[in-house]
């Protein structure tokens, strides 16, 4: 199957329209119970998995129950309908499998003089180590702490198995250990006797609040362009006779399943993209979404903010502005639509709402902990500074205001000022 990373991974209404049309046999009904089923992988189109295995669109979408837009995602399983399973072939009985290290490097160690400059990414990065497996072997308390003459162990092998917690830890838990760029990381923690929990996470403050079932849980974001690798997330403990003691974990960020897109701006629009104005008003939103409360707004998933959500561009999508060279992500998910209302999707306070340059008419609200929602482009907006808004309320009308090719909503979430996809947020119920 393809690996294309600027594929996307929509198959549009036309094609499949056409697709159908042209083809002569009729659609499956139900799927076979012995069919094959296929993982995706990153890159991965339903028209290439279809080409592959010789099958209809058609059959795949209805023997999976895919959206009619045929929208997949990595690590999805598929059923091909029609498709027989393997018959598998016993082992000879002699045959002893043996398990593939994790890396394809000989188990040993040399050691690294820290130099002025070097941070724990460029030395990693210069070894080809994996940057979890170089703070775990020195039990660095701080990585990104390093001083110019310190001696690190270069491991080389793999990754090394954390320890189990000490007290006052009593466990540590992720809600994805290996998680796509883009994506919001939901850390638990469980303590055995009393103390106050921080720690960070690429810079990021993690900012922990009781949980329902004796837990601590923080927040923090993996950005949508973050290389993949293996990275360090830093939990400290202070006990109330202030003695600090520090637990370093380890997760592994790997390619979004993102697609590609070139958009064609006309000569006014085009002008917005003037790096002052995108500098200065961007500047403005930063001071605000860089403000973190210590406790959420919110409760339970988002609502969509249209009544009939209809997605034409969806989160993390790289993309060209006039077939530039100057790659970028779309930081939100837009939805079609003109003149009609947007919905606040939880509870906040409005902290902005006003006609921006490039954003057009604007809505920003801080739902805590450092969460915001921003709602662009709007023909009206329908809200005040200072409000406080509940899931439900008109807070705007979609419009063509900024920089746009047409009418629509662009929905935007951040976190830690870093942007996320905000449909994680209508799916699940974080924390």
């Amino acid at each position: 199957m393809s690996h294309c990373k600027r594929c996307p991974v929509l198959i549009t209404g036309f094609l499949l329209a056409l697709l159908l049309a042209i083809a002569g046999r009729p659609v499956l009904a139900q799927t076979p119970a012995n069919s094959m089923v296929v993982t995706v992988q990153p890159g991965d189109t339903l028209m290439n998995i279809a080409l592959a295995y010789n099958l209809r669109l058609a059959d795949i979408i209805l023997a999976n129950n895919l959206p009619a837009n045929g929208m997949i995602f990595a690590g999805q399983q598929l059923v091909l309908p029609g498709v027989a399973l393997p018959t598998p072939t016993p082992p000879p009985p002699t045959a002893t499998p043996t398990p593939a290290p994790l890396l394809n490097m000989p188990v040993a160690e040399s050691a690294h003089v820290v130099q002025p400059g070097e941070t724990i990414y460029s030395i990693a990065a210069s070894y080809g180590v994996p940057m979890g497996s170089l703070v775990l072997v020195n039990n660095l308390p701080n990585p990104d702490r390093l001083e110019a003459g310190q001696s690190l162990r270069i491991p080389v092998g793999a990754i090394p198995t954390p320890a189990p917690p000490e007290p006052p830890f009593a466990a540590v838990e992720f809600s994805e250990r290996e998680i796509f760029q883009g994506r919001t990381l939901v850390v638990k923690v469980w303590l055995s006797e009393p103390a106050t929990l921080g720690g960070w996470f690429e810079g990021q403050p993690l900012i922990f609040n009781e949980g329902a079932a004796g837990e601590k849980w923080a927040i923090t974001a993996i950005h949508a362009l973050l290389p993949p690798n293996d990275y360090p997330v830093v939990i400290t403990a202070t006990r109330p006779d202030g003695q600090i003691s520090t637990r370093v974990e380890i997760i592994t960020v790997i390619d979004g399943p993102y697609g590609f897109e070139d958009i064609q701006l006309d000569n006014s629009r085009a002008a917005l993209l003037d790096a002052d104005l995108l500098a200065a008003e961007r500047e403005k939103l930063v001071a605000l979404w860089s403000q973190v409360s210590s406790t959420p707004r919110w409760g339970g998933p988002f609502w969509y903010p249209a009544a009939n959500p209809e997605v034409t561009s969806y989160y993390g999508t790289r993309r060209t502005y006039n077939s530039s060279e100057e790659l970028s992500f779309h930081a939100g998910v837009d939805f079609s639509g003109a003149g009609t209302p947007i919905y606040a999707p939880a509870a906040g306070v409005v902290v902005l709402a006003e006609p921006l340059t490039v954003r057009g008419n604007a809505v920003l609200i801080d739902h805590g902990l450092g969460l915001y929602s921003g709602y662009w482009h709007q023909s009206q907006l329908a809200v005040q500074v200072g409000q406080t808004v509940r899931p439900g309320d008109i807070i705007g009308y979609v419009g063509g205001t900024g920089l746009v090719t047409g009418p629509h909503l662009h929905w935007e979430l951040r976190l830690n000022g870093i942007a996320v996809n905000p449909l994680q947020w209508v799916r699940e119920s974080i924390p």
